[in-house]
């Protein structure tokens, strides 16, 4: 029976809730157009009519008698069934095909074809995704193709026509599509090993992200969001906010404060030039980079009369709670209610909570808009940023299309791995180049990551703010190596019952050890590594601040950011600008009665003879660091960043290149099965190792929180025993401890597979109260 033009089509793509296929595929095609509005207008130019044509056909598939029975059915099919379910590859179909008829860029159809074909997936090789179909790969379509009802498909098309091009599009075609797919694979691969032998940036990596990234933010809002609107309302932020929240407040007279309020009119009433992509906030630590930061992007923001997102990225988890909670402040001095809309915290153990002034969304709604970026300011880790730019995965990818047109904020960007300075340069100069994103680097030691010639120093002579500075003295004692029990039992010549002591060393059980050795000797003592479960360690960090501790010894958690201060900062042997953050750590405030902190470097050797930092660190960093710190007996504040210069200089002549992934990019080369070939997916800027998660039953919030968990086993559901969990992430999470997975004292394997569990009552067998996990005959473990 024929069915009019504005019949429904009675086909579905969702079954809980119930969705029309038609209406899905529209509601995608509408939010990828939104999302497009906020891109560089030349950009969006190219890609619209394409991505609107991989939205209208990313599940084109659904429409097969196979996978509407599976809906109807609502249960997992067996055996050789599944197969025939599976839509993407012939939705991609329908893709390639339909995108030729608005495009002749044979790379960006196949780009088209790709991004549908693996919207549940992840990326792979390009040059595989050409390899010719085999028999079963045209038998498969086919025999989807002929379970597609007519009539219903008809409907179908007929409510697609005000949004596909003016090209019919029924059976017939997409049987003659497959029918021709092999030779135009043919054509392809030839087509893509030519480009990628002669494609010199990085502008069709960041393309395909861009597309797949659109798709996948769009397809999974239209589901769980359900509203458009909620996309299209954005807030606008006024240049002055902090501005006005520095005029709340009245600071003492002091030399650090008349530096800081310097510095920072410097900054944010310097001259704007649109036309300049990548700043650099360089200043000593202490003088207020945070704040100063964020008031020049919303400067800027305002100057471009635009809606660029700011991205504020930190190296550490442990300093993003702090931040945030600073803008929070900023917010609410300008009567601005704070609303996730408005400014999100986002890492892997983020509180799975999304709020507005109206609205508070439920679980799934929540971690929906929280990965998707949907706010103005974005705080967040290094990690999220780089998984999201260099990686193969659907999860990492999905928020990748907001930071075009977005203004990102590079803090502590000296914890860059030097190896891949030279892949982070290059994305950032074609991010910047075409995706109109701006870089602001914040350190007190600008690496030589960019050209300095390409940069703009936001401070024009960053030497002055050095130079006024006399609030500490690094003291290199480098000249023996000593034992943990040699610097033990050296204290008591330069320990004063009247300062405090900050200890950071290399290794967890480096600290450990220097813990159990003194910390019954100089008064009120704590331990600080991610070891002890994050809630202790926050409390810790809290205490610390009140000066509630004058000696603390720690890991290099503390090493960047973390706003505490001491006296006397004693630090082990370690890569020059890791000593300067710790050095961050001393007499801040220039608060210290007797004058100047001071920073004491030793090197120290574990019972083998090894040093400590030959464990984590690259030995050309540490021997660099080495021979410049051997010609100074002290060396004063002012002169850091004149060494600090040397340091970088020295390295970067030495510095591994990070061609391999840089190769991976410009081919796309997304994925590789073979272990002689790097691909994008290897690409880790913290390197993993492998571990164990640890759930610590530390007191009765533990205990409910722990018995939650348990209940989810009962919920056979993994949509919804996710759902549940995720509602108790941020808390559970609080508990959890990472160890090494060769470890010798792991609690037993259970039936959670993803966590193991010490009870109470075996606390004292596992974890130590003041210095957490316990590990046995482990040689070293970092942070």
């Amino acid at each position: 029976m024929s069915l009019s033009s504005k019949s429904s089509s009675g086909l579905y793509s969702h079954s809980s809730p119930e969705k029309l296929l038609e209406e899905h595929l529209k509601g995608v095609a509408d939010l990828v157009d939104i999302f497009l509005q906020e891109k560089p207008n030349e950009l969006r130019n190219e890609l619209l009519q394409v991505c609107k044509i991989v939205a209208l056909m990313h599940d084109i598939g659904k429409a097969t008698k196979f996978f509407q029975d599976y809906l109807l059915a609502q249960q997992k099919p067996k055996g050789n069934e599944e197969k025939y379910v599976q839509h993407s590859f012939i939705s991609a179909v329908c893709a390639y095909f339909l995108s030729g008829l608005v495009t002749d860029d044979k790379i960006l159809r196949l780009f088209a074809y790709v991004a549908v074909k693996h919207h549940h997936g992840d990326l792979k090789d390009l040059l595989e995704e050409c390899k010719l179909i085999g028999e079963e790969d045209r038998q498969l379509l086919s025999t989807q193709l002929a379970s597609i009802d007519g009539d219903k498909f008809l409907a179908l098309v007929n409510q697609l026509a005000d949004y596909l091009p003016d090209q019919k599009l029924g059976l017939d075609e997409i049987k003659g599509w497959i029918d021709s797919l092999e030779s135009e694979l043919k054509c392809m691969k030839r087509s893509i090993r030519e480009f990628t032998k002669s494609n010199k940036n990085f502008l069709p990596y960041l393309k395909l992200n861009l597309i797949f990234s659109l798709l996948l933010d769009a397809d999974k809002s239209d589901v769980v969001v359900r509203d458009p609107n909620f996309f299209r309302e954005r807030f606008s932020l006024s240049g002055s906010l902090v501005d006005v929240h520095k005029s709340k407040f009245s600071f003492p007279e002091t030399p650090i404060n008349h530096l800081r309020e310097t510095a920072y009119k410097e900054v944010t009433e310097r001259h704007i030039d649109p036309d300049e992509k990548i700043y650099s906030l360089n200043l000593p630590t202490g003088l207020g980079k945070t704040l100063t930061a964020l008031s020049f992007a919303l400067k800027l923001r305002e100057k471009l009369n635009s809606r660029h997102r700011i991205i504020y990225t930190l190296p550490f988890l442990s300093i993003i709670d702090q931040n945030s909670t600073v803008f929070e402040e900023v917010l609410r001095n300008n009567g601005i209610t704070v609303s996730h809309k408005v400014l999100l915290k986002h890492h892997h153990l983020s509180e799975i909570s999304y709020k507005t002034p109206d609205t508070e969304y439920e679980t799934t709604q929540a971690k929906i808009l929280i990965e998707g970026w949907n706010s103005e300011i974005i705080v967040t880790t290094f990690v999220q940023l780089f998984e999201s730019l260099i990686s193969n995965k659907n999860r990492n990818l999905r928020k990748f299309h907001r930071i075009a047109n977005s203004i990102i904020i590079l803090d502590e960007v000296q914890s860059i791995p030097i190896k891949y300075w030279r892949v982070v340069s290059d994305l950032f100069y074609d991010l910047t180049k075409y995706f109109n994103v701006y870089v602001i680097l914040v350190t007190a030691t600008e690496p030589l990551i960019f050209d300095r010639k390409k940069l703009v120093n936001l401070v024009d002579n960053k030497q002055y703010y050095f130079e006024q500075l006399d609030r500490i003295y690094i003291k290199p004692r480098l000249k023996d190596s000593l034992t943990l029990e040699e610097l033990a039992s050296q204290l008591h010549k330069f320990v004063d019952e009247e300062k405090s002591y900050l200890f950071i060393f290399n290794t967890i059980s480096a600290a450990e050890e220097f813990y159990g050795l003194i910390s019954e000797r100089y008064g009120p003592t704590t331990f600080l590594s991610t070891h002890v479960i994050p809630r202790e360690r926050l409390d810790r960090i809290n205490a610390i601040r009140k000066g509630q501790y004058r000696i603390v010894v720690s890991t290099q958690l503390v090493e960047a950011g973390v706003d505490i201060d001491f006296d006397v900062v004693v630090r082990d042997m370690a890569p020059l600008d890791s000593i300067i953050q710790s050095a961050g750590r001393c007499n801040r405030n220039s608060k210290n009665p007797s004058g100047k902190g001071e920073v004491l470097i030793f090197s120290l050797k574990d019972d083998r003879g090894s040093h400590y930092h030959s464990y984590i660190y690259d030995p050309i960093l540490t021997d660099v660091t080495r021979k410049i710190l051997e010609k100074h007996d002290g060396i004063p504040e002012s002169k850091i960043a004149s060494l600090i210069e040397e340091y970088y200089s020295e390295v970067e002549s030495r510095k591994f290149k990070d061609e391999e992934i840089i190769k991976a990019i410009k081919c796309l080369n997304y994925y590789s099965n073979s272990t002689d070939s790097y691909s994008v997916s290897d690409f880790r800027l913290i390197e993993n190792f492998p571990e164990v998660n640890i759930f610590i039953e530390f007191d009765d919030e533990a205990k409910f929180l722990w018995r939650e968990y348990l209940s989810l086993s009962k919920d056979e559901d993994p949509f919804s025993r996710r759902e549940k969990f995720d509602s108790i992430k941020g808390d559970f999470y609080k508990y959890v401890v990472s160890v090494p997975e060769k470890s010798k004292n792991l609690p037993p394997p259970n039936d959670q597979q993803w966590f193991r569990y010490v009870p109470r009552e075996q606390l004292e067998q596992y974890y130590d109260l003041k210095t957490g996990f316990i590990t046995k005959n482990d040689s070293f473990y970092i942070f």
